[in-house]
C-alpha cells in the first residue's frame, strides 16, 4: 500500500508540480474542454493502457480514501484484471467514482470523472491552455 500524501509527493516530484491534494491536480489541469465521453470506461483504461510504459500504475479511487487503503499498486500488464476484481473487492465498480490511474516512469495521469468523462494528462508535454 502506498499512502496518498506519500503518492501525491512522488507525483508531485515527478512532474515539476505542487499540488496539495488530488481534487486541486484535477482543477488546475483539467479544464471543462479537456474531457472526453466514453461509454464504457474499463474498456477505455485496458485499450489505452499500452500508453504506460511497464510499470508500477497507481491507481487511486474513493475506496483509496478509507482509513488504511491508500493507493493501489498495479502492474500495467495486469490492470485488466485489476478492474474486473475491483467490484467483488470493494462492492463498487472502480469507475463510480473519480479515478486517477498514474505512472509516474510514464509521466501520465489518467483522470476518469464519475460522471463518465475521462482526460489524459502528459507531463512529457506542457498543459493545454484552458
Amino acid at each position: 500500500m502506498t499512502t496518498l500524501p506519500v503518492l501525491l509527493g512522488r507525483v508531485n516530484a515527478a512532474f515539476g508540480w505542487d499540488f496539495a491534494s488530488f481534487s486541486a491536480l484535477i482543477e488546475q489541469l483539467a479544464p471543462p474542454g479537456r474531457w472526453r465521453r466514453t461509454h464504457d470506461p474499463a474498456f477505455q483504461a485496458v485499450a489505452d493502457s499500452a500508453a504506460f510504459l511497464p510499470e508500477t500504475l497507481y491507481v487511486v479511487s474513493d475506496e483509496s480514501y478509507r482509513e488504511g487503503v491508500g493507493a493501489f499498486a498495479v502492474q500495467r500488464d495486469a490492470l485488466h484484471g485489476f478492474i474486473l476484481a475491483y467490484p467483488g473487492r470493494h462492492g463498487v465498480a472502480m469507475f463510480d467514482s473519480d479515478t486517477f490511474i498514474i505512472g509516474i516512469d510514464s509521466k501520465l495521469v489518467w483522470m476518469f470523472h464519475h460522471e463518465g468523462v475521462w482526460t489524459l494528462f502528459d507531463g512529457r508535454r506542457p498543459a493545454a491552455p484552458p
